[in-house]
């Protein structure tokens, strides 16, 4: 009979993902601030549901032996194909469009795999990536929208823990754990993925069920796709990028084995909440998406180490029989052969070699886990003003009477400069006067400035909608919570900006960081709902997929500031105001100076900005619109999008000079620091400086080619100045001040040789 100890080990091994997830749940509700609440339980909930289908496909193509990489571009092809159907089909038409997708993509995967003997990462591999080229080309770069929101009130009602939605993921992970534990179908799947040829020999269509792993997999991923994006009433073409390595994570952690035959769906779906949880709570504490990152890193690779070390043990003793060995120690027997001596010296070298495989497994987790401490631990707000700056009098050591004292804080604020020395609180107070909207501007052409309507004017001549009323009053103590669409040098400088002010008036800012994904984006929407600050500032993760978030924002009675990053038309009604740079005027200004350096004539290409963002219409179309207007011999010969990366962008515009030769004169870029780069260094291998260069930004990358000659000029977009703004605004509305303006616009300014001197040194 196994001893007590060794039958709990096992016990525990077996069980280690249930007790895992119980620890993070318990740890969390120990330290984290309304973690425990139904609301939040609700958006962790949602946030498992999202990527919980992808992982019950995946787990199954994994348990047959193979791996599936398309996961998280089946679930946008999903999504893209639900809302951009559902006006001519419905949301019934457009789900089952979406299913056909999936299985048609999933069996596609199959046949390669197994028909054409070509290896599944390959195959799911090159499916990913013609799949987010079809979704681009599909959206035309942009993000596909439904307004009517009656279907995604239904699937995700207020005030429920377990919604429509939660529990269609939960019906699906009971049918396919069935599928897999109580039929023949699934306990084939398991035999092929233990090993194939034995399940040949016993008869099983091996590349049939090969076959139908994976078009399960295309069809969950594609459901969940939709499911999500109809959550969102949109879908934009990297919805489901950033699903991928979180859902292949969770399966791993569940215990399934990337060698095929071991898995549970069950188990894979607590890991999926495991992460989740772990993810929010560290939102809840204020820890940045690089914590929650290296955090849910740890989390992997203690698991992983754990199950090497295990495996390592069981190679060590196979083959031994405890109980005859036990049996010799009790009457005393021993051996005489001269090998037991090399054999106990073999023995003590093997326990030696598995512990210090184990103290080797403990000490990279532990280094992992202090990493993750230490970036918790000086994850803080920002300190306090150097004491050159103007500060505002506490609220105890204060004699002044309340309106004073709010009179000297708004002037402390206004006296604020950046670090380049220019004024923080910068705005640009011309009149906002809109011309006559067009009867349909969609139906005009894309070089129209009007068919950019709804975009460039939106929110100028909005009606709001169920505005909460101002609390008035001192503001010291008020909480305000930001919700940043990414980490990025631009937005380190912006929420620099931010605290500056939020310090001057004693405002407790809190900072959530979405990492570009509109899924956390969503979940931090539930979770300041779920906290209730005074005003929330929100820069959109995509400017169509942010209208439900500020509706749903609106509809929980907390005001909202919008910013960066301006929302559709349709977002607008929901918000208090919104700041930022007036994105159009700049590239509106920075078109006629570069029509000036060509001498109204020439040929030029754009380098767009990122896909599904405001500025990837507004800084390709202001030029394009504003060029044909003043020079009409100016010729568009291309656009693309880069992602803003340097090496994409050195590839693409060495292609154009190649291709265009000197037909191409001048390139603008949405961009100034990273894409600048790649076009700096293609015209520099290509020896032409004579094309002419202009970037949106500001960047110390982008100035420096100012002040060098390389580019013509920039447009000053202050990024302390954009978090400044927004704030200055929350502070002026919460203490009972009007908010006079609809949209609040940084100043326009050029930044060219002639004045680069003003603006440094540079904010980011």
């Amino acid at each position: 009979m196994a001893p007590s100890g060794d039958l709990a080990a096992a016990w525990a091994y077996r069980a280690r993902i249930y007790l895992l997830c119980a620890a993070i749940f318990a740890a969390m509700a120990a330290v984290a601030p309304g973690f425990l609440t139904p609301g939040n339980l609700s958006s962790i909930l949602k946030g498992t549901s999202a990527n919980l289908y992808a992982a019950i496909g995946l787990t199954i193509v994994l348990i047959a032996g193979q791996l599936d990489l398309s996961i998280g571009a089946l679930m946008t092809v999903g999504g893209m194909a639900a809302i951009g159907l559902e006006p001519k089909l419905g949301w019934p038409g457009a789900f089952a469009v979406a299913a056909l997708c999936g299985l048609l993509v999933g069996a596609i995967n199959g046949l390669l795999v197994t028909k054409a003997k070509i290896s599944s990462f390959i195959v799911t591999l090159g499916t990913m990536t013609i799949l987010g080229g079809a979704a681009n080309l599909y959206s035309k770069g942009g993000t596909l929208f439904v307004s009517d929101f009656s279907f995604a009130d239904r699937l995700d009602p207020a005030g429920l823990l377990f919604t429509p939605r939660v529990l269609l993921s939960l019906a699906a992970l009971v049918l396919f754990a069935l599928l897999l534990r109580r039929t023949s179908v699934g306990r084939g799947l398991y035999l092929i993925g233990g090993s194939a040829r034995m399940a040949w020999y016993s008869g099983l269509p091996v590349d049939s069920y090969v076959l139908g792993a994976f078009m399960i997999s295309g069809l969950l991923s594609a459901l969940g796709g939709a499911l999500f994006a109809a959550s969102l009433n949109s879908a934009n073409p990297s919805m489901g990028d950033r699903s991928l390595m979180p859902v292949i994570a969770a399966v791993i952690i569940g215990g399934t084995s990337m060698k095929g035959g071991k898995g549970s769906v069950i188990e894979s779906a607590v890991a999926v909440l495991t992460l989740v949880a772990l993810i929010n709570g560290l939102s809840c504490l204020g820890a940045g998406f690089e914590v929650q990152q290296i955090a849910s890193g740890a989390v992997l690779a203690s698991v992983v180490a754990y199950d090497a070390w295990r495996a390592v043990r069981a190679a060590a003793v196979r083959g031994r029989r405890k109980e005859l060995l036990a049996e010799f120690r009790d009457n005393d027997l021993t051996l005489v052969n001269e090998d037991d001596s090399i054999t106990e010296e073999n023995n003590s070298v093997e326990q030696r070699k598995d512990r210090t495989f184990a103290m080797a497994c403990v000490a990279m987790v532990a280094c992992v886990a202090i990493v993750a401490i230490y970036a918790l631990s000086i994850r803080r707000p920002l300190g306090p003003l150097p004491e050159t700056e103007p500060r505002t009098a506490s609220a105890s050591g204060s004699a002044t009477s309340g309106a004073a004292a709010a009179a000297q804080a708004d002037a402390a604020v206004m006296a604020l400069k950046a670090i380049d020395g220019q004024p923080l609180i910068s705005v640009d107070d011309a009149p906002l006067n809109a011309p006559p909207r067009p009867a349909n501007p969609d139906a005009l052409p894309l070089e129209d400035p009007m068919h950019w309507y709804d975009q460039e004017y939106a929110g100028w001549n909005v009606v709001r909608q169920n505005m909460p009323k101002s609390p008035g009053g001192p503001l010291a103590g008020r909480k305000v919570v930001c919700l940043r669409f990414m980490d990025h040098p631009y937005l380190t400088a912006y929420t620099r900006g931010m605290q500056k002010v939020a310090d001057a008036y004693g405002i407790q800012l809190t900072t959530l960081v979405a990492n570009n994904d509109i899924n956390v984006q969503s979940q931090q929407v539930d979770q300041a709902i779920n906290e209730r600050p005074d005003l929330v500032i929100i820069t959109p993760v995509d400017a169509t997929a942010v209208v439900p978030l500020l509706r749903k924002l609106n509809q929980a009675g907390i005001p909202v500031i919008a910013s960066n990053l301006m929302p559709i038309a349709q977002g607008t009604p929901y918000e208090l105001t919104w700041t930022g740079p007036d994105d159009w005027g700049n590239t509106r200004m920075l078109a006629r100076e570069f029509a000036k350096r060509m001498h109204y004539q020439g040929g030029y290409c754009i380098v767009r900005h990122m896909p599904g963002s405001a500025p990837f219409f507004s800084r390709t179309y202001g030029m394009v619109t504003e060029l044909k207007k003043i020079a009409p011999k100016m010729v568009c010969l291309d656009m693309q999008s880069t992602g803003l990366e340097a090496e994409k962008t050195m590839q693409v515009v060495s292609d154009w000079i190649t291709r265009y030769g000197s037909k191409l004169n001048g390139i603008t870029s949405a961009d100034d620091s990273g894409a600048q780069i790649g076009v700096d260094q293609a015209i520099a291998n290509a020896h032409r400086p004579d094309i002419i260069r202009m970037a949106a930004g500001c960047s110390k990358v982008g100035m420096d080619a100012v002040k060098a000659g390389d580019l013509a000029a920039v447009t000053s977009q202050p990024a302390e100045s954009d978090g400044a703004v927004p704030m200055k605004l929350a502070a002026d509305w919460l203490s009972g001040k009007p908010i006079e303006r609809p949209v609040y616009y940084l100043k326009k300014q050029l930044i060219t040789k002639e004045n680069v001197a003003q603006f440094q040194p540079a904010q980011w």
